[in-house]
């Protein structure tokens, strides 16, 4: 059931698209399978306005994106952090924190159990991770 989501998402990402007005990005890559997404973000009145993507990779990195920008849309700063941390709880087999958005992430823990895929997952949270807190690549 999950598998299928991801493909879904894989075939027709939401909000992958340039934003020119964008308050802050962040690029992320793997050199070792050619993978490369940006993740833009627009913050106004204190959440995250608008949150879209651009980039290639493979079904799990686009799929992941897709799933990223819909659920941290008009989520605070924190809220939208405290996803990466669930995300990256949910592949090393804990469950997400309790929240609307929990669910939206359950397609993800299917590649829990294959380790190598994992930094395909969290390509796009990672880079928004360093969009929302810049201070970590100083």
């Amino acid at each position: 059931m999950y598998q299928d989501q991801l493909l879904a998402e894989y075939r027709a990402p939401c909000n992958r698209r340039q934003m020119a007005d964008a308050t802050t990005r962040a690029e992320r890559s793997n050199p070792m399978c050619g993978d490369a997404l940006c993740v833009m973000v627009l913050e106004a009145d204190a959440q995250l306005a608008d949150v879209s993507f651009t980039g290639h990779g493979c079904s799990l990195a686009i799929a992941s994106a897709s799933l990223l920008t819909q659920v941290v849309w008009r989520r605070r700063r924190r809220d939208a952090l405290a996803m990466v941390t669930a995300v990256e709880a949910m592949l090393a087999g804990s469950s997400p924190h309790d929240g609307a958005w929990a669910s939206a992430l359950e397609p993800l823990r299917g590649v829990a159990p294959f380790p190598a895929r994992h930094g395909c997952v969290m390509m796009p949270w990672l880079a928004l991770r360093e969009a929302l807190e810049p201070s970590l690549l100083d």
